[in-house]
C-alpha cells in the first residue's frame, strides 16, 4: 500500500474528532498559515491499547508461521508437483 498526502488528513481530522490529537492553526516561517497537531493523553492511552493489540497479533502468528512452514512441507513432501 503506497501512503498519499490525501489519504493523511482524513485520518488527522477523524483523529481529532475523536480526541486523540489535538490541532492548532499557526504560521509557518514562510509566514503561510498550517495547522499543527499534537496526541492528547487519550491518545497516547489508546495507541498504548492499540500496540498491545498489534503485539498479541504478531506473536500469534510468529507462532503459527512454523507450524505452517513445517505442515507445506510435509505436503509438499507427499504430493510433489508434477507427480
Amino acid at each position: 500500500m503506497e501512503w498519499t498526502d490525501g489519504m493523511l488528513y482524513p485520518v488527522l481530522h477523524r483523529l481529532e474528532r475523536l480526541g486523540h490529537v489535538k490541532a492548532r492553526w499557526g504560521s509557518a516561517e514562510n509566514g503561510r498559515r498550517r495547522k499543527y497537531y499534537r496526541i492528547t493523553a487519550g491518545g497516547r492511552d489508546q495507541l498504548d491499547e492499540e500496540r498491545k493489540q498489534w503485539q498479541a497479533v504478531n506473536a500469534t502468528l510468529k507462532g503459527i508461521w512454523p507450524l505452517v512452514r513445517a505442515s507445506y512441507a510435509a505436503t509438499a513432501t507427499l504430493f510433489p508437483q508434477g507427480a
